[in-house]
């Protein structure tokens, strides 16, 4: 199962890459779903340690109902996907993002 993950990550990490490498609209379109991400990754961490504070729970257990959390899960990895192939499209093209 890792193998196949990471198979489509780099497969997914690519496209994404190629098609920023080809078009600056694209490009940017890609910008502002990974902003939109990185906000909806950060309320539900933001969520789940507020109630843990608030609850007065043990940490280390009740933090991982951030991990239950289909926001999250779909967030980070869009995540995972923009930011790799942001890194190899400046590989590629130093200068695609200015």
């Amino acid at each position: 199962m890792t193998i196949i993950i990471g198979i489509l990550l780099a497969v997914a990490s690519f496209a994404a890459g190629w098609i920023g490498y080809l078009s600056a609209i694209a490009r940017m379109v890609l910008g502002v779903l990974a902003s939109i991400a990185l906000f909806l990754a950060s309320t539900v961490i933001g969520a789940a340690a507020t109630r843990t504070i608030m609850d007065d729970t043990i940490f280390m257990t009740e933090i991982h109902s951030v991990l239950q959390s289909a926001t999250f899960l779909i967030s980070v990895a869009y995540l995972m996907v923009y930011g790799l192939s942001r890194i190899a499209l400046q590989a590629v093209r130093p200068n695609a993002g200015r």
